[in-house]
């Protein structure tokens, strides 16, 4: 939501829904967003870290299909599959490296040496 925002603000309203630069924006500040999300999320959860941040991807992507079901069902919005790929590759990267540098965050913080 606040990628759309974002992306609607710097291309402009008129633009928003038919410009590729409106896409690619949402997509990267999107990706950015979940990055960051998945870093804070592995850098405070200590156990089964990546257990945890797979669940947090489910649920993002049952909201996001539930909701899509609902437009296309009340809005006659189609379902386009290929409109889903590209944000679930570039969530799953979202998801592995943003663990993967929560942990590595939280590791060396964690192991700092202190000179007494």
């Amino acid at each position: 939501m606040l990628a759309s925002a974002i992306a609607t603000l710097s291309v402009g309203a008129g633009d928003a829904t038919q410009s590729t630069s409106f896409l690619v924006i949402v997509e990267v500040l999107g990706f950015i967003i979940s990055l960051l999300v998945y870093t804070y999320l592995a850098y405070k959860q200590v156990a089964k870290t990546y257990q945890h941040a797979f669940y947090v991807a489910i649920l993002f992507w049952l909201i996001n299909l539930g909701s899509s079901w609902l437009m296309n069902i009340f809005l006659d919005i189609p379902i386009v599959a290929l409109a889903f790929l590209f944000p679930f590759l570039l969530s799953v990267i979202a998801v592995l490296l943003g663990t993967v540098l929560g942990i590595q965050l939280r590791q060396k913080l964690n192991n700092d040496v202190i000179a007494i």
